[in-house]
């Protein structure tokens, strides 16, 4: 073998030796925090109790923050319906509505015309002459 191939063996073998001892430092960190937790199943996979101070340190804050949140979407959904709210076209429904509302303004004044229609007073009574 020549000196250049016997350097590239070592690093070769160098390579591989270091992920090896990668790997079982890796292991026996797992191994040591199986170990702390307590080594049965049911511990390592219990949902962890915090006894300390928790993140969140009132429940009014992320109250505060949801109303907030909810505004603020009020607001974008009140700007994007005016901003995509379509114009110029009535519905059908719309336009029928309008229809029937000015037949039924029409009947009214023609009906009020009626009432108060002057008529002239019958000619053989004089009633008012006595």
């Amino acid at each position: 073998m020549t000196r250049q191939s016997a350097r590239q063996l070592t690093s070769v073998e160098t390579a591989t030796r270091a992920r090896a001892k990668r790997a079982a430092i890796k292991e026996r960190i797992l191994q040591e925090e199986f170990d702390a937790v307590g080594g049965s199943l049911q511990e390592a996979f219990a949902p962890a109790t915090f006894l300390g101070r928790t993140a969140v340190s009132s429940s009014t804050e992320l109250e505060a923050c949801r109303v907030n949140a909810k505004k603020e979407k009020r607001q974008r959904n009140r700007e994007n319906m005016r901003k995509f709210a379509k114009r110029g076209k009535t519905s059908r429904k719309k336009m029928m509505r309008k229809v029937a509302s000015q037949q039924a303004r029409q009947e009214e004044n023609e009906f009020l015309a009626k009432c108060f229609m002057t008529v002239p007073p019958p000619e053989g009574s004089d009633q008012g002459s006595r």
